[in-house]
């Protein structure tokens, strides 16, 4: 049963997220309701350290330390938002929250945002950010990526570009309903089914937020760096997939983890009965904190 809490976030995203996408769509305007909306978020907790030190070359990024029982496990995280925009304090708090289930540290990359600085720029500042890592001396079995949404598909992008330049890979990759497939039709399969039922999500303007992630050249969506689901999985870690059951992206995770299958890849898609998307940030809701449980159990798995 969806809890109280849960169902009062999904009707608050119906009536601000949902309404406007499905309003003609205006980048600052939303980037300005997100804004307002980021003051129901709490702070991170106390015991979590934010180092706002950015140290990459075209973006912002922190570091989020627990003060106690930290590991040598790093978790990179890229938020998520439709590539144009972003939940700072929520993201912060979700990976604050995953810091203290997992005893790592968290690195959060504020990756460059379209129209303003369209496909590859984000992906970009976010292999900027692993490729930092690692000469810090970060060993790649201790690194976790995660991302949320947009977030995802990035960490998807980024795993098949440092595979391809032949960078040791992390241990693994929490994929929390990954927008995966920039080529997919609208009328089909979960974009179709479950495109009254999604709470959050809608893909009327979807076209437009494509032509302007890839600045008008729509020839790219089909490239495996910008739609993962068209990658060879081959050589990837172990995924772990989270999704709501009512979201229209609940086949991106699906068709992901056939592929990575396919080529021999551990994958493991969790479906949250009518889960709102991006509901492991909802830090008031008692399936959050099950859902950032059952992530942490990942981890461990990872990096033990």
């Amino acid at each position: 049963m969806v809890s109280w809490q849960t169902r009062t976030a999904k009707l608050l995203g119906r009536l601000t997220i949902r309404q406007a996408l499905r309003r003609q769509l205006d980048i600052t305007e939303m980037r300005a309701r997100i804004a307002g909306m980021e003051r129901f978020f709490p702070d991170v907790p106390a015991d979590v350290q934010v180092d706002k030190a950015a140290g990459l070359s075209h973006c912002d990024g922190e570091w989020l330390t627990p003060t106690e029982g930290h590991s040598e496990r790093v978790i990179l995280h890229l938020p998520g938002g439709a590539f144009m925009t972003r939940f700072v304090r929520a993201e912060r708090l979700l990976l604050a929250r995953l810091c203290r289930a997992t005893h790592a540290r968290g690195r959060l990359v504020f990756y460059r945002l379209a129209p303003e600085n369209p496909f590859p720029a984000g992906l970009d500042d976010c292999l900027e950010a692993y490729r930092q890592l690692l000469d810090q001396g970060v060993q790649p079995k201790n690194i976790i990526l995660s991302g949320v949404s947009a977030g995802g598909c990035l960490a998807l992008a980024l795993m098949l570009s440092a595979r391809d330049q032949g960078l040791p890979l992390p241990a693994g990759a929490m994929l929390m309903s990954p927008a995966a497939d920039l080529t997919d039709e609208y009328d089909a399969g979960s974009r179709a089914t479950n495109a009254d039922r999604d709470a959050v999500l809608s893909l009327e303007h979807g076209e437009e937020i494509r032509q302007l992630y890839l600045d008008g050249r729509t020839e790219l969506a089909s490239h495996p760096y910008v739609s993962p689901v068209m990658g060879d999985f081959s050589g990837l870690p172990p995924l772990f997939f989270q999704v709501g059951s009512t979201e229209i992206l609940l086949d991106d995770s699906h068709r992901c983890a056939e592929r990575a299958r396919a080529a021999g890849v551990s994958a493991e898609v969790e479906v949250w009965d009518r889960m709102p998307h991006g509901w492991q940030a909802l830090s008031f809701a008692p399936e959050s904190g099950r859902a950032i449980a059952r992530l942490a159990d990942f981890v461990r798995e990872c990096c033990p």
